[in-house]
């Protein structure tokens, strides 16, 4: 009987163990699971952003919803909304802080009982899943301008050419121009801004134009209309990058993202940084 007892007592810790054991492994594939399909989440998103024209842009209502001034704690952190971008960019910076934050709990979730360095390869990848998000969502703009570039690409000769025409030959009236139409000059004597009336496209391209803006001997831009509203060719008379101006209707323009897409070429997304339009002209 007595020797029984021992026995009886090594099969219950034993059995113990392997419950323990078991545990561990269910926890652990648990994690994994999670881990691989942040990873996988990530890698959809930032394909969606790049190469899906129809990806949502800095004035998407879906990345507005993430906006600080929008959240009950918002009011806490100013400093790091401001470090993380201005307008709606901020709305893709915190939808990145907030998936970096989802990885950091993955990563303390998969430290629980490693044991020794062979085990912190999770972690590890976990860990730089969440930088990942933080860079997706600080560069957002940057990355879906870099795929609409891809798209752009093909009016690159189009657009260099008749911006080069439009520098020697800039209108001094309202007028129609052969080949891409008719227009309305702002401010009235010395235009700098035409303001396109109806559909035109940049000639022997298809890309639909909104409106143009000249800068003398700075730049000729191009704003897209639809839905890139606030995406600009910028044909660069110097070479330099794309700077904040003043346009013909009185509005101020910051760059928030550019890249370039040819010699004095760039694809620039802009914001308004002084009035907004009246919407009477």
């Amino acid at each position: 009987m007595t020797d029984g007892v021992p026995q009886a007592a090594e099969t219950s810790g034993a059995e113990s163990e392997l419950s323990n054991f078991r545990g561990k492994q269910y926890w652990l594939r648990g994690v994994v699971l999670l881990v691989a399909l942040n990873a996988l989440f990530l890698a959809v998103v930032v394909t969606w952003v790049y190469f899906d024209s129809g990806a949502p842009s800095r004035s998407s209502p879906f990345l507005n919803k993430f906006r600080w001034w929008s959240q009950p704690w918002g009011v806490y952190v100013p400093a790091v909304a401001d470090a993380l971008g201005a307008g709606a960019s901020q709305g893709a910076a915190m939808l990145g802080v907030l998936l970096s934050c989802f990885s950091l709990l993955l990563v303390i979730l998969s430290l629980k009982g490693v044991r020794n360095a062979g085990e912190l390869v999770l972690p590890i990848f976990a860990g730089a899943i969440g930088i990942g998000w933080l860079l997706l969502g600080v560069n957002w703009d940057v990355i879906r301008l870099r795929g609409q570039s891809m798209e752009l690409a093909r009016h690159v000769e189009g657009v260099s050419e008749f911006a080069r025409q439009l520098e020697e030959e800039w209108p001094d009236q309202d007028g129609e121009i052969e080949g891409f139409g008719a227009f309305l000059g702002y401010p009235y004597g010395t235009p700098r801004t035409l303001l396109m009336l109806g559909e035109a496209c940049v000639p022997k391209t298809e890309l639909r134009i909104a409106a143009v803006e000249r800068t003398p001997g700075e730049s000729i831009r191009f704003q897209l209309s639809g839905g890139s509203s606030d995406v600009w060719f910028e044909w660069r008379v110097v070479e330099n990058a794309p700077a904040s101006f003043a346009g013909g209707l009185q509005q101020n323009y910051s760059p928030k993202a550019s890249f370039m897409v040819a010699d004095k070429l760039f694809l620039v997304r802009y914001a308004l940084s002084g009035p907004e339009p009246s919407g009477s002209l």
